[in-house]
Parts: structure tokens; C-alpha cells; sequence
């Protein structure tokens, strides 16, 4: 480029400069902080969808290979062959652990972060069967459980719940020692007694930092289990026993946690009893297959039941504490279309329930911590209000 072709540049320099430094000085400090918040919060409320189509693919592949008649792991490790970053490291680690020489039950214990803890118990249960077909149906469904926490996730407000709730945490106790013990001696000096609101505002101001404190944490035990993923669980379930039953327990305490796995349990039993598997066996295999050892250990007494005489009607009562499984199962047991047509409509509706409670509990959490911020900021802004009101009537009570 010659000199002459350059002196346009150059005399429109000067005029860039200013842009320059506003990009620099002013969209720059606001536009790169808005950028990464903005990516951070599109990662986290689209992960449980990932983690679900990262599962739904993999289950394709073994169902592809069931019908081709091809062995499973030869199957994923040729896909893995194409080089194709589209299925994911985690995909690529599964085949590394197939190539040497793992099956794929224990190459996918080795990558948990791959498939929920429910759809690997029920993929052992294929397993065990000899055929992953009659449980792929019951892994599928559980699948859709991702977009429920999807939508849980957008309406905890993630950014709101472990941002401005933590900074509210230190304000109350900073104004709590910092500032109310100045406006008492201010009070004092002037001989001016509190009353109304500004008087109770230091009994009031502890109950809302402790409401506060609950509902944080209420926050962060819900984030932790929807961004932890299977990792976070298969880590719960890893402990000692007595831990790893009081985090089961817990599960089953979750209104919503306890449908889906009286969903899953349900649909496996109906799936297992309609391939012909021995009831007491296909009871045990349908409890495994939750991944919950509670059920698990439930169902060890329902089959002792069994030996001594009980029917599965009456077995499973130890098992279904609403009595909905057995009367299904009654009414299935007669029908001709079999067990998992006859439990389809009640396994969609703990579905839909599930689903239901878990959007109540996060709108309600969401809507709890508003209400209290705005509570707590009346109530402050209320007291200091009513103290300075009360200054300014302080030089007319001396006078007086």
C-alpha cells in the first residue's frame, strides 16, 4: 500500500479515537461482565438438558445395536473410531474404557457423569436379563425428567437466589452492629426514647436474617443437587451405609423425587412381569432399578413375603404406601394388554405431579425470598424513616 493510500486512514484516526476510548472506558467495563453473566447462566439452565440428550443418545446407540444384532460395546467403539467431537469427552471416555476391554456396565460406572443413576440400575437389570429391550422403554421415560429441572433452574433465579440473597446476609448484620448502635446514642444523647417500629426493630431484624439464612439455604441444597448432576449423586450414594441411607431417605422425602421413583419403580415391574421374569425376582429388579437402597431393602422384605406365601398384590403394599400400585396391578393382572398398558396412565400422571410440585416448590421459593427482601428493605427504611421524624421533633422537646 503506498503513502497516498494511506493518508485516508490516517486522517480518520484522529476521529476514531474518541470511539476508541469510549469502547474502551465505558462498554468494555459493562458489555464483558454482561457477557460472561450471561454465558454463565445460559450454561447452568441448559445443562440438565444436556446431561439428558447426552443420555438419550447413548440409549439410541444400545437399542441401534440390540436390533442390528450387534454387540453394544463394538457398536459405540466404532462410532468413537469416526472421530466425531459432536457426542461429547464423556462419550469418547466410555469407548476408551470399552476398548480396554471393560463391558459396558462397568465402563459406564467408571463415567457416571453419563447417564443418571436410575438409568444405569436399570441398565443392569437389562443385564442381568440378558437383553436391554424390555428396560429401554422405562429409561426413556425417565429421561424427560430434564426439562423439569430446566424449568426449576429459570425459576429459582439462580443469578437473585446465591447473589443479592448472600448480600443481604451482610447488610443486616452490618446495620444490625454498625448502624443501629450509632442511632441509639444519638437517641440517647437526646434523651429520646424509641418507639413504634424504630423500638422493635432490633428484636425483628434477627428473625428475618434467620428466615433469610433457611430460604439460602433451602436455595443452595436445590442448586447443588440440579448443577451437581449424577456426579453429585452417584457421590451421595458411594458412602458408608448409614449415610448412604439417610441420603436415600431424604430422596424419598422429596414430594417430587418420591413420585418419579414410584414412577420408574412401577414401570419397571410392569415391564419385567410382561417379559416373563418370576414375580419375586422381577419385584427385587424393579427395586435396584430406582438406585435407592431404602426401596431396595423394602422390596428384600416384600419378597420374603412372598416365600412364605403372600401374593405380589399383597407383597407390593410394603412398597406403595397409597395403595394405587396394587389396585393397578390387581386390574393389570386380569387384563390382556399386560402390566405396563394397564400402569401407563398412572405412571403419566405421577409424572405430570411431579412435575407439578417441583415448578410449586421453586416458584415458591423464588417468590419467598422477593417477599422477605421486601420486607426486610420496609421494614429498614420504615425504622430509620421514623427516627429521623423523631430527631426532628427533639429540638422542640428540649425547649419545651
Amino acid at each position: 500500500m503506498s503513502f497516498v493510500n494511506l493518508l485516508p486512514v490516517l486522517a480518520a484516526a484522529p476521529r476514531a479515537l474518541p470511539a476508541l476510548q469510549f469502547l474502551r472506558g465505558w462498554l468494555l467495563p459493562i458489555l464483558l461482565p454482561a457477557g460472561v453473566a450471561a454465558a454463565a447462566i445460559y450454561y447452568l439452565n441448559s445443562r440438565p438438558l444436556r446431561r439428558q440428550e447426552a443420555a438419550r443418545f447413548l440409549l439410541d446407540l444400545i437399542d441401534s445395536a440390540v436390533r442390528q444384532g450387534r454387540p453394544v460395546e463394538q457398536h459405540i467403539i466404532s462410532l468413537a473410531a469416526s472421530r466425531d467431537p459432536s457426542p461429547g469427552v464423556r462419550f469418547h471416555l466410555l469407548a476408551a474404557y470399552l476398548e480396554k476391554g471393560c463391558g459396558l456396565i462397568p465402563a459406564l460406572e467408571h463415567v457416571p457423569e453419563l447417564l443418571p443413576p436410575q438409568v444405569l440400575a436399570m441398565l443392569k437389570v437389562g443385564a442381568t436379563l440378558g437383553d436391554f429391550r424390555p428396560v429401554l422403554p422405562a429409561c426413556r421415560h425417565l429421561l424427560n425428567d430434564g426439562t423439569s429441572q430446566s424449568r426449576a433452574l429459570i425459576n429459582y433465579q439462580v443469578a437473585f437466589g446465591l447473589v443479592l440473597n448472600p448480600l443481604m446476609l451482610f447488610i443486616l448484620p452490618f446495620i444490625f452492629t454498625s448502624i443501629f448502635p450509632v442511632m441509639r446514642d444519638i437517641s440517647s444523647g437526646l434523651n429520646i426514647a424509641p418507639a413504634g417500629l424504630y423500638a422493635a426493630l432490633p428484636a425483628l431484624l434477627p428473625i428475618l436474617f434467620l428466615v433469610q439464612m433457611g430460604l439460602l439455604i433451602a436455595c443452595y441444597a436445590g442448586s447443588v443437587f440440579l448443577f451437581g448432576g449424577t456426579r453429585f449423586v452417584t457421590w451421595l450414594q458411594n458412602w458408608q451405609l448409614p449415610l448412604r441411607d439417610l441420603a436415600d431417605r431424604l430422596f424419598l422425602r422429596v414430594p417430587w423425587r418420591r413420585k418419579r421413583l414410584q414412577r420408574d419403580f412401577s414401570a419397571m415391574l410392569a415391564l419385567l412381569l410382561d417379559a416373563g421374569v418370576p414375580e419375586e425376582k422381577a419385584l427385587s429388579l424393579a427395586a435396584s432399578s430406582t438406585a435407592n437402597h431404602i426401596l431396595v431393602k423394602r422390596a428384600e422384605k416384600a419378597a420374603d413375603e412372598m416365600r412364605h406365601g403372600a401374593t405380589l398384590i399383597q407383597a407390593v403394599q410394603l412398597l406403595d404406601d397409597t395403595g394405587e400400585l396394587r389396585w393397578r396391578l390387581a386390574n393389570g393382572a386380569h387384563g390382556a394388554r399386560g402390566f405396563f398398558a394397564a400402569l401407563e396412565g398412572w405412571q403419566t400422571s405421577l409424572d405430570a405431579r411431579a412435575f407439578q410440585l417441583e415448578q410449586s416448590a421453586a416458584q415458591t421459593f423464588t417468590t419467598s425470598m422477593v417477599l422477605i427482601n421486601a420486607v426486610t428493605v420496609a421494614l429498614v427504611a420504615s425504622g430509620v424513616f421514623q427516627f429521623i421524624s423523631q430527631l426532628n421533633q427533639a429540638p422542640f422537646r428540649i425547649l419545651k
